[in-house]
């Protein structure tokens, strides 16, 4: 009789483990398992959930289901334009982007009300929610075309909300009957004639790239703590020598006496490497710990921390050499173009950089608001002083620098450029960051093209393009 009681009891205590353990994955872990984009479950439960619809932020469709000889298909009537951020649903394929991370939200299953819930216990038909983007279907389509035939990407933010208001990363791809052209969408990733990849898949705003000279408006911060008088002058001579390293400038060119407005809009090397370092490392990391560099970026989708070292995210001290290389954006600093929008948009908005959002409300099948996004601030990475600084440097290379191609008549632009030297022989990434009005700004940027050669010839003319039809319609407006 013991030996059966203990088998009994044996018996209790697995079931009761079990049933711990379905207690966890079912409803603690429950929403962690739905938002991954794996859980094929998602894509399963399609079969009796009609999946929500993705709007821009006029109610232009993105992203919506219909039914075509009886049977639901994912339409994506932008085509590539919204690829790969929209990301792809599919039985076969599974979900990735916006259709993976906010499936919760589409298939009803967040939040659900309380008619969701009773057809989802009975596995009954229903309806999901829709998703309303902060994204402009206008200001995309021109980063977009901008970019077509080029391999880099486009950020554009509301300086003053975090809105994401385009995204673009080039080449993309079609979503629509992806199933077919899978294979296809595939075989651009392998290498063309000159040694470059395509990539159609790949986020390129969450590419991590050296930033070049865009970096200076970081250093900037540091070489203000520092207690550098802006009107200062430095004599340019091409080229410095800084603890037996030789920092040159780019076609060795002289720039002669410069102050830090001259110095940053003719993109001085040796005027933001000897400060930098008479500065020290533990300013210039406090700078750059300020704008977020070795943090996660709250977003809605997984953004790639920014680095300043290879071994470690969040160094906490840096050799001469490595530290002068890294005030002009080389050595081993590594930045996403979505961060770099981000950090313009911080200078920008007075110092304070905005959490990021691509979600503006959700709605139910009755058009009821079941979410509402609300900016919230992220960091605060200068002073306002600091702030209108750099502003005025970044001013100074539109009107007298080399951020003149992003010049627009009648509006004062703040940019600044950045030729990133990727290594190897081949031409250096072209940036280009810049926000408008400098005065009142509306809009941030951020481009990058990849082996584009210079900033200026690049990338400075999208962004322009970009600046201005956002200016012409009032950024962020809505249509009527």
């Amino acid at each position: 009789m013991r030996g059966v009681r203990q088998v009994a009891l044996g018996m209790a205590f697995s079931f009761f483990v079990l049933s711990l353990g379905l207690v966890y994955w079912q409803v603690v872990q429950a929403d962690t398992l739905l938002e991954n984009p794996a859980n094929r479950r998602l894509i399963l439960m399609e079969s009796r959930v009609t999946r929500g619809g993705i709007f821009d932020r006029n109610g232009e469709i993105l992203a919506q289901t219909q039914i075509a000889e009886g049977k639901k298909v994912r339409v994506y009537p932008k085509g590539e334009m919204f690829e790969p951020v929209l990301g792809y649903s599919s039985v076969k394929l599974g979900a990735s982007g916006l259709e993976g991370s906010l499936a919760d939200w589409l298939l009803g299953i967040k939040r659900a009300t309380p008619t969701q819930a009773v057809q989802q216990l009975f596995a009954l038909p229903r309806q999901g929610d829709d998703v309303v983007l902060t994204l402009d279907s206008r200001l995309q389509s021109i980063a977009y075309n901008a970019l077509k035939g080029k391999m880099g990407s486009v950020v554009a933010l509301d300086p003053q909300t975090g809105e994401v208001l385009a995204m673009v990363s080039q080449p993309s791809f079609n979503p629509t009957n992806l199933d077919q052209k899978w294979n296809e969408i595939i075989s651009q990733e392998e290498k063309k004639p000159l040694g470059e990849k395509q990539r159609p898949l790949e986020h390129r705003y969450f590419s991590l790239y050296p930033p070049g000279s865009t970096m200076k408006v970081v250093t900037s911060a540091a070489l203000l703590r520092s207690g550098l008088n802006t009107t200062d002058l430095y004599q340019c001579q091409g080229s410095t020598i800084i603890n037996g390293q030789v920092i040159r400038e780019q076609n060795d060119r002289a720039h002669g006496w410069v102050n830090y407005n001259m110095a940053l809009a003719e993109s001085c090397n040796t005027y933001f490497a000897t400060f930098g370092v008479q500065a020290g490392d533990q300013v210039f990391l406090s700078a750059v710990k300020g704008f977020g560099f070795g943090q996660t970026i709250p977003f809605e989708l997984k953004v790639p921390r920014s680095s300043i070292t290879k071994e470690t995210m969040n160094p906490t001290s840096l050799n001469t050499n490595l530290l002068a290389a890294s005030t002009f954006g080389q050595g081993e600093v590594l930045v996403t173009p979505f961060h770099m929008a981000l950090m313009t948009a911080g200078i920008a908005n007075d110092g304070v950089i905005m959490t990021p959002h691509l979600i503006e409300r959700v709605l139910d099948s009755s058009q009821n608001v079941l979410f509402q996004q609300k900016p919230q601030p992220w960091l605060t990475a200068l002073s306002k002083e600091e702030a209108d600084k750099i502003t005025s440097g970044m001013v100074t290379a539109v009107t007298d620098g080399t951020a003149a191609p992003g010049a627009l008549p009648g509006v004062q632009v703040a940019g600044k450029t950045g030729s990133a030297e990727p290594g190897g022989n081949v031409l250096t990434h072209a940036w280009y960051i810049a926000f408008a009005p400098a005065d009142n700004p509306q809009i941030a940027v951020a481009v990058i093209v990849e082996n584009g050669g210079t900033g200026g010839g690049a990338a400075a003319p999208i962004a322009r393009q970009i600046i201005q039809e956002a200016l012409n319609q009032k950024v962020g407006d809505k249509s009527e």
